[in-house]
């Protein structure tokens, strides 16, 4: 009886270790299943170039357009171009009806002639009244003081000298009248050749309003070459034939206002067409509105006038065009990711640098340039330097140790415990 107790006893204890043992592995496998705290990123602070770009779209335009009307209007006789015809300055584009022209013209000249005559017979006039008082004057010369026909002479003489202003006089008007004539003459001519239209400058014909047989009013050409940051200043007033330059591109984008401070005359642009396998074009930026746009989702906006120094094969005005101004670049700068710096202000910050112990310090920084993912540092760090990125890392399950305390502090260091 007692060594069946004893053995019992034995057994439970023998349990009991069991079970505790079998606690113990599942504690410790418990514990070893905890993830460990994630190391702290870094990175290495690297002389590089570091550039900032402002981002806007647009569309491709032609530095220059015209539009070509006639001045007198009439019925159009014939067109000799198409939209997308490329053509030369001074080439026919269409022609009206010369008829009207013609016999203006043709009134035109008559009066000159007219006029012609009546001037040449002034003239005529004046001079024979010149010849005639010479003569007088010569014959009163050659008369003896007390000749008989020497008061006679002296009366010719008399009249003669007074006709002379009129005569004068009837000329000068002869010829006001006869330049008149030739003014009016050379406007009829110029209204016959503007029957004929011709292209005011070279480019591709973007527009033809009109038929064969409409009956035009008058309108000027006319020819715009804005900066490309107002519509309007860029656009020809519409007339019968509407030409573009092609030769010289340029891309008017518009700019958000948060950026439009940083974008200035001259700075280098990258442009891009939405076309596979496009490589990017280099431009300019050539003007920057004063005002902004007119907006109707309540962004604002400028716009920024940038010109192509090429023209790429296959392009198309209106083509949409993604720019990339280059506002701010630097070389062999310090630079680090822009999750290493906390700023400030606009111009300062902070960033934990580690020190040779593996430690950390909080560094002031001066700031340069900053884009979306790279910061610029003019003092506070030097190339090679290792800093702490604040982007955040995930925690243990819960958040907690296993035992429900949070993780004590590493002291700031990199990579957890030293």
């Amino acid at each position: 009886m007692t060594s069946k107790k004893r053995w019992m006893m034995w057994g439970a204890a023998g349990l009991a270790v069991v079970v505790a043992v079998g606690s113990g592995i599942l504690v410790t496998t418990s514990m070893d299943r905890a993830e460990p705290t994630p190391a702290a990123a870094t990175a290495t602070a690297e002389a590089t170039t570091i550039t900032a770009t402002v981002n806007g779209k647009g569309a491709i335009a032609a530095a220059s357009t015209a539009s070509a009307g006639f001045v007198d209007g009439g019925r159009i006789s014939t067109i000799s171009v198409a939209v997308g015809q490329t053509v030369a300055a001074g080439q026919e584009l269409a022609t009206v009806d010369p008829g009207p022209a013609d016999l203006a013209l043709e009134k035109a000249h008559g009066a000159l002639t007219a006029a012609q005559s009546s001037l040449d017979a002034a003239r005529q006039t004046a001079q024979a009244g010149v010849d005639a008082l010479a003569a007088a004057k010569a014959a009163l010369a050659a008369l003896a003081a007390d000749a008989p026909e020497r008061q006679s002479t002296e009366g010719t003489i008399r009249d003669l000298t007074a006709q002379g202003p009129t005569q004068r006089d009837a000329v000068a008007q002869a010829e006001k009248v006869r330049d008149d004539a030739r003014r009016d003459e050379a406007a009829a001519q110029t209204a016959r050749d503007q029957t004929t239209l011709l292209a005011p400058i070279a480019g591709v014909v973007t527009a033809v309003n009109g038929t064969v047989g409409t009956i035009l009013t008058g309108g000027q050409s006319a020819q715009a070459a804005g900066d490309g940051t107002n519509a309007a200043s860029a656009t020809a007033s519409a007339g019968l034939v509407s030409i573009a330059d092609v030769s010289s591109l340029r891309v008017t984008a518009s700019v958000p206002e948060a950026d439009i401070a940083s974008v200035a005359v001259g700075q280098t642009a990258s442009v891009t067409l939405p076309v596979k396998g496009a490589d990017p074009i280099d431009g300019t930026v050539l003007a920057v509105a004063p005002i902004p746009q007119s907006s109707t989702d309540g962004v604002v906006s400028y716009a920024v006038a940038i010109q192509l120094a090429t023209v790429p094969a296959g392009v198309r005005l209106g083509q949409t065009a993604v720019v990339a101004i280059t506002v701010a670049t630097a070389e062999q700068a310090t630079v680090v990711p822009a999750e290493a710096v906390v700023l400030t202000s606009t111009s300062a910050g902070t960033v934990e640098v580690r020190t040779k112990s593996g430690k950390t310090k909080t560094v002031e920084v001066t700031i340069g340039i900053s884009t979306p993912t790279q910061v610029q540092i003019l003092e506070g760090l030097r190339p090679g330097d290792t800093v702490r990125l604040s982007t955040p890392t995930a925690a243990p399950a819960g958040g907690d140790d296993p035992d429900g305390q949070t993780p004590a502090d590493d002291g700031g260091s990199f990579g957890g415990p030293q």
